[in-house]
């Protein structure tokens, strides 16, 4: 299988990552372009050994091509490639927000998907969610499907779920980062080295995540067994409900989720950011 992906930003590194860790898709099958980013371009090839062009006609030789830019150039990305795009190709947006009858209106030749992978991608864990469009059969839906499995897991959803998805599972992986780096600050304000710290919130954030997918037990359930009157768990959380932290977070997401849809609104075309 030939890629070729427009766009060099974090996703498409972390995708070229995971599939060339992996070992399925050879990093030769796999070209990138971006608008002007030269030293993107060479860090990609020279870290993972991926082919770079400037020549938008090399996407006509691959059997999928990614949209992997920021959403308010992704037109401006696929211009100069839609005349040499054909049947017999995949073509998948990871952009946030535009959708598939977009991108097919302006291609109308190739197979259309819109996914949401994640930067997790990198250590192939990513939870990947995709859509099709109208076009897509059954052997389209699968190679899409395998394609992202090599990444991490994968959920084939309706398309009106994603913008959903992308502020759940799409930045997701912010804001968990957001609050290992409080623990770890946390951690070291009472005295534990920082590299002791940082291995001890990995692996605490790995072990509860492993239980709620491998448990039928609620997240609500197992912070409960943990919790004992008067202990330190609930001490803890004392604070958290003070400052409403659940609440904030629920707020987050939701705010995500709104800015996904606006990007995908012609309204906003001209000034998405």
């Amino acid at each position: 299988m030939k890629l070729f992906i427009a766009g060099a930003g974090s996703m498409t590194e972390a995708m070229v990552k995971g599939w060339v860790k992996e070992g399925s898709i050879p990093p030769q099958h796999i070209t990138v372009t971006n608008k002007s980013n030269d030293q993107a371009l060479a860090d990609l090839s020279r870290l993972y050994g991926v082919q770079t062009t400037r020549d938008a006609s090399a996407a006509g030789e691959a059997d999928v091509v990614f949209l992997s830019c920021k959403p308010k150039d992704w037109e401006a990305a696929l211009a100069p490639m839609a005349p040499v795009l054909h049947r017999e190709q995949i073509l998948i947006s990871v952009m946030a927000g535009v959708t598939t009858s977009a991108i097919q209106s302006a291609a109308p030749s190739p197979v259309v998907f819109r996914a949401m992978p994640n930067t997790s991608a990198a250590v192939r864990s990513s939870m990947t969610s995709y859509a099709s469009g109208q076009t897509a059969e059954k052997l389209h839906i699968h190679t899409v499907d395998h394609l992202f499995s090599l990444i991490g897991e994968t959920a084939h959803v309706e398309e009106h779920l994603l913008d959903a998805v992308t502020a759940l599972t799409g930045t997701g992986p912010a804001y968990i980062y957001y609050l290992m780096e409080s623990m770890e600050k946390a951690a070291q304000a009472i005295g534990i080295p920082e590299e002791l710290g940082r291995n001890l919130v990995a692996q605490t954030l790995r072990g509860a995540a492993r239980r709620v997918q491998e448990e039928d037990t609620t997240p609500a359930e197992l912070y409960k067994q943990i919790m004992s009157p008067g202990g330190t768990t609930e001490a803890g959380f004392d604070v958290l409900k003070a400052h409403n932290v659940q609440e904030a977070l629920i707020e987050c997401i939701e705010a995500a989720h709104h800015r996904s849809r606006e990007l995908g609104s012609p309204a906003s075309s001209r000034q998405r950011t």
